[in-house]
């Protein structure tokens, strides 16, 4: 009975419903609940569908997040500079100066001059000449403006700021990198996901301990990650499932430790549970949550008889070698490679696009076309490909 049940779950090896891809629109698939695919309803896809109202030559960056399908939301820089969002919007997460969830995309109030943006949990970052804006839920600190508590629809300063160049965000917490190459975080400290030698949460923003020379910053949902300069890659935050890819089993450590194994790493990407890094040499390894195949490892169904479990050091994924792009959800992952954009993972809401519901151990393809970029939420079911 459990081996039928997990034959009929896992599908062919590299099979899939291959979608064409024949104008320039950002394309959108997987769960729908609260508008996020950005199609005007509800309704969940099986397959990429368009994005209302965005090109791909007008989009800079998306960002997802939400802490599950019927919390997503998405935030999209423009290459004007400007930022839109859609989707869950109760905590003001959209920045429209509502609370109201949006099926497509809306501009985002007063932001002008972007340069990067983030979305985390039920909250959002974006940077303008330097300063980091915050709205949405801010139960932990996580605006950054010294208050705790009360939300904001629009977007608010986070003082002390000035010199930023990228930001991520966690489901509670915020990460800013700045120009002199420190990382700075606020919000909830509870798991250590701050990075600041402590488990106390702040409303303002403080330095991650000893990270220095830093080139990259990704956050999950309960750790972050940073890329040096050098190639080399440090963690810190929840350890439940190996995010941390130290080799420890540890629950999780409030400042930095350095992920075994990894060298020359030119991008990082961080899903809820789980993280990626690509080298120089094109090469990309894995780490962390595996139980829906996020590392792509053999089937446990299969006669290999490898099992799924998670990892708490750095392991070779040589199905991806030479991927262009990679976003990390919470149980789904994409990719783009050559042509195409692949998925893998969890399947329930129709997330890896192929047109199933079937969990993939191996990528399917999702859609064909000239993709830049992959997006997934960030602990929810829905993708992007721009």
């Amino acid at each position: 009975m459990v081996a039928a049940v997990l034959a009929a779950f896992a599908g062919p090896a590299v099979t899939g419903v291959a979608q064409a891809a024949p104008g320039p629109e950002v394309f959108s698939w997987g769960a729908g609940d609260a508008g996020q695919l950005g199609s005007g309803g509800t309704g969940d896809r099986w397959s990429p569908g368009p994005v209302m109202g965005l090109h791909r030559g007008e989009v800079r960056k998306i960002s997802a997040g939400g802490t599950g399908s019927g919390e997503s939301f998405a935030v999209a820089q423009l290459e004007n500079g400007t930022v839109r969002a859609w989707g869950h919007g109760s905590s003001g997460q959209l920045g429209t100066g509502s609370r109201n969830d949006r099926g497509t995309p809306d501009s985002v109030n007063g932001l002008r001059d972007v340069s990067d943006v983030a979305a985390g949990g039920a909250h959002a970052l974006a940077i303008s000449k330097g300063r980091v804006w915050a709205w949405g839920d801010n139960g932990d600190g996580q605006l950054g403006n010294n208050r705790t508590g009360d939300d904001s629809t629009v977007p608010v300063r986070v003082p002390s700021v000035f010199m930023a160049r990228q930001v991520a965000a966690g489901c509670d917490f915020s990460l800013a990198l700045m120009e002199d190459g420190t990382v700075w975080s606020w919000g909830s400290g509870a798991r250590g996901q701050l990075g600041t030698g402590d488990r106390n949460s702040h409303s303002v923003p403080q330095e991650v301990k000893g990270l220095k020379h830093i080139a990259e910053i990704a956050a999950g949902c309960h750790h972050g990650v940073a890329r040096t300069e050098d190639g080399a890659v440090w963690t810190w935050g929840d350890n439940l499932t190996g995010q941390l890819g130290d080799g420890t089993g540890k629950g999780s450590s409030d400042e930095p430790v350095k992920a075994r194994w990894l060298r020359d790493i030119r991008k990082i990407t961080a899903g809820a549970d789980h993280s990626f890094a690509i080298r120089n040499d094109d090469t990309v390894y894995g780490w962390g949550e595996n139980r829906d195949g996020q590392l792509l490892e053999a089937d446990q169904s299969d006669d290999t008889g490898v099992s799924r479990t998670n990892r708490n050091t750095p392991v070779a994924i040589d199905a991806l070698e030479g991927a262009r792009d990679l976003a990390a959800g919470r149980g789904h992952d994409l990719a783009i490679l050559d042509d195409k954009v692949v998925a893998w993972g969890a399947n329930t809401e129709g997330q890896l696009g192929d047109g199933t519901a079937r969990a993939r151990f191996a990528p399917v393809t999702a859609a064909r076309g000239d993709f830049h970029h992959v997006a997934a939420s960030l602990a929810g079911n829905t993708s992007y490909a721009y």
